[in-house]
């Protein structure tokens, strides 16, 4: 198999989806999603199927990038969505939880914005780039048990994709993370996220990428 096919395995798994029912609770839209997933997100708004809208993201490893491709000079994620969503769909009806720096804050910080707006949520839609789905899904089981999460990820063919050497950093960074065990983020490991199963045909595909591109097991910056 090809690189390509080989990260088109791991990509496939990453991007972790449920069926939408008709209306969630609470739509937490993460700022590691590509502006495609804000789109998204907002026609859920318009479409009166997202009681409320969260927007999660200080600053973290695609700052730069969404910073570059959309310009402006707002400071933290969840300020350049908000941007965006009021400029292009007249969105302005949300909360913002701008701290966060890693999909561990994401969810506990998203969670604690919620909770003090008074909202109990039992549907929480989660809308992140489709390579980091899956880790936000084992987030959220963890963190925020007494909901339940509905994975939206953004396309996975975006309109503006991230740059190629980005997207590959995302889909590799991935698979360590997700395994559970010492070096991982699950309970074996850092105790993160709730446990997740690394499927066997995406090891091998992980593993013939690394063998072809040692550089490739860095994480993303």
């Amino acid at each position: 198999m090809s690189d390509e096919q080989h990260l088109e395995t791991i990509a496939a798994w990453l991007a972790l989806e449920d069926p939408l029912p008709d209306r969630v609770d609470v739509l937490l839209l993460f700022g590691g999603s590509l502006p495609d997933a804000w789109d998204q997100a907002a026609a859920l708004v318009d479409e009166r199927r997202v009681g409320t809208l969260v927007l999660v993201g200080g600053l973290g490893h695609t700052t730069d990038v969404l910073r570059d491709m959309l310009g402006g000079d707002a400071g933290s994620e969840a300020e350049l969505m908000a941007a965006y969503l009021e400029r292009e769909h007249g969105v302005t009806d949300v909360l913002l939880e701008p701290r966060s720096r890693n999909c561990g804050d994401n969810v506990v910080l998203a969670r604690e914005v919620v909770l003090t707006a008074g909202l109990v949520p039992r549907s929480v839609a989660l809308v992140q780039d489709p390579t980091m789905q899956r880790r936000m899904d084992a987030v959220f089981r963890l963190v925020w048990p007494e909901a339940t999460a509905v994975n939206r990820p953004g396309p996975r063919h975006a309109r503006r994709p991230w740059p190629h050497d980005r997207w590959v950093a995302l889909v590799m960074g991935e698979v360590p993370r997700l395994r559970d065990d010492a070096q991982g983020y699950g309970p074996n490991g850092a105790g993160f996220q709730a446990h997740v199963d690394v499927p066997p045909e995406v090891e091998a595909a992980y593993a013939a990428l690394l063998a072809a591109h040692p550089d490739w097991g860095r994480p993303a910056r």
